[in-house]
């Protein structure tokens, strides 16, 4: 959850609250262009993106790996060898350092007088061949592998999508494109030679990732118990070689206290991103007039309830009542596997989230945040890593995952967790992934909760249903021997 720690020292205790933090990221940059200059140079220059406070700089991004960072809405990229073809990318960034995703790519060859802005017309007279036998599979809800059939003298590939160009392929005969979930995507190809001889594009291939459904992606295991036992738990999603050091199947019909808090550690009337719940502490306030937790012997149900007129004193005069579960002093981990299976609630205003917090309140201050959704949006789900540098914020972008309705059934979400790796899955499937040496070496527990309003989520309306009910059929969490 995106958030800014403040602490507030009251003697020898220190207490925790939360403020706002830009974290939009500005539009990705679009015209980019690439022209070959007459000194052995190429300029490369691009339209400035759009951002809610504003666009501080730009990485450039050269033949698939970071370049430089420039401030300007253009650079000359210079002392190139003469012959020489080079691709370009352009990633915005703003003062919070929110990341836009990378441009489409612009190409051009040095000392040439023609240079591509995109891809090049292509030269029909050419030895290359036109590519054949192209295929759209589905990876997952958000993408499609384009797939075919190398081409004779071929060095690389145009991809065009919809009839426009869209990208380059260098090394393979494939590419994965990120798309919206349940849209028609039409692809062609065409071939160029080391000495830049273009083929014609190829026949048209239709990907649509509508096909996703639970049968697909995720294979269910009902097995499982109250004891810690690999041989009779597992995961799509798991590492091999990995043993299950978390588990909670929620068969009973009370939360384990063994393994729970139902409160967070900085109390229960701490007001962050202005959300608008209480989070009933029922293990420590068993006779609050109300309880967020339901137990059907298979299932957990964190339920949200408006405030009842009785209880708004109790609940410190919150709205809405709701429920929350950590693992603080109880279980933390340093690297591993997490996964929750769980259908998430749907309404404006809802923000279930599945989340590992640092247990200590100093050094990076880590948070990698498994899987959030606004409940405005049930066909897609987030993940982010933050962490403090110097006593600043750092956050990744809140990276999509598109599916189906997440709100209609059960689905699993999972997070692997490595030095200096951080991967993200949805039904067994890799969505996303950060690679990057500040991902955080510091213990971890969990966390999982049902807030409501505040400024990402936005309040509940006369749509949201209540009582807004997250059912959860597991937690698990996996680490190497």
């Amino acid at each position: 959850m995106k958030r800014l720690r403040l602490s507030i020292f009251l003697g020898a205790t220190v207490l925790s609250t939360f403020v706002h933090a830009d974290t939009q990221p500005p539009s990705v940059p679009n015209n980019v262009e690439a022209s070959a200059l007459s000194d052995n140079s190429i300029r490369v220059h691009w339209n400035a993106p759009w951002d809610n406070v504003a666009v501080t700089g730009y990485n450039i991004y050269r033949d698939g790996g970071y370049y430089t960072t420039v401030r300007a809405t253009n650079f000359i990229d210079k002392g190139l060898q003469t012959g020489s073809t080079h691709q370009y990318q352009v990633v915005a960034f703003d003062s919070s350092y929110n990341f836009s995703s990378k441009s489409l790519t612009a190409q051009a060859t040095a000392n040439l007088s023609q240079s591509i802005s995109g891809a090049v017309t292509p030269n029909t007279n050419g030895t290359a061949t036109v590519p054949s036998g192209l295929n759209a599979a589905t990876v997952n809800g958000n993408e499609l592998r384009i797939e075919w059939q190398p081409s004779a003298n071929a060095i690389g590939y145009n991809i065009y999508r919809d009839g426009a160009y869209y990208t380059t392929v260098n090394s393979g005969t494939s590419f994965v494109d990120r798309v919206n979930w349940g849209q028609n995507y039409t692809y062609t190809v065409a071939s160029f030679t080391a000495d830049n001889r273009f083929s014609l594009q190829s026949a048209g291939v239709i990907g649509n990732t509508a096909g996703v459904t639970d049968d697909n992606v995720f294979n269910d295991s009902s097995a499982g118990t109250d004891n810690v036992d690999s041989s009779n738990t597992t995961s799509a999603g798991a590492p091999e070689g990995y043993q299950l050091v978390f588990n909670d199947d929620f068969r009973g019909y009370a939360l384990d206290t063994s393994k729970w808090n139902s409160r967070y550690r900085w109390g229960p009337n701490w007001i962050i991103n202005g959300e608008k719940q209480y989070y009933v502490d029922i293990i420590n306030e068993p006779n609050f007039g109300h309880s967020p937790f339901e137990f059907d012997g298979e299932h957990l149900t964190i339920n949200a309830i408006p405030t009842p007129d009785w209880l708004k004193d109790k609940a410190n005069w919150q709205p809405y009542l709701s429920g929350a579960l950590t693992t603080h002093n109880k279980f933390t981990m340093r690297y591993g596997y997490v996964e929750m299976r769980a259908k998430l609630p749907r309404g404006r205003g809802l923000w279930p989230a599945f989340w590992l917090l640092h247990n200590n309140d100093y050094d990076r201050r880590p948070e990698i945040d498994v899987v959030e959704m606004l409940g405005s949006q049930s066909n897609l789900v987030y993940h982010t890593y933050h962490h403090y540098e110097n006593g600043q914020l750092k956050s990744t972008p809140s990276y999509e995952a598109w599916g189906p309705d997440y709100s209609a059934d059960f689905h699993t979400y999972a997070v692997r967790w490595e030095p200096g790796l951080i991967v993200w899955y949805v039904d067994g499937v890799e969505r996303n992934r950060y690679e990057n040496g500040n991902v955080s070496w510091e213990d971890m527990y969990l966390l999982v909760n049902l807030a409501l309003g505040g400024w990402w989520a936005n309040d509940p309306d006369g749509s949201t249903p209540f009582p807004a009910r997250f059912t959860i059929d597991y937690i698990r969490a996996w680490q190497k021997p």
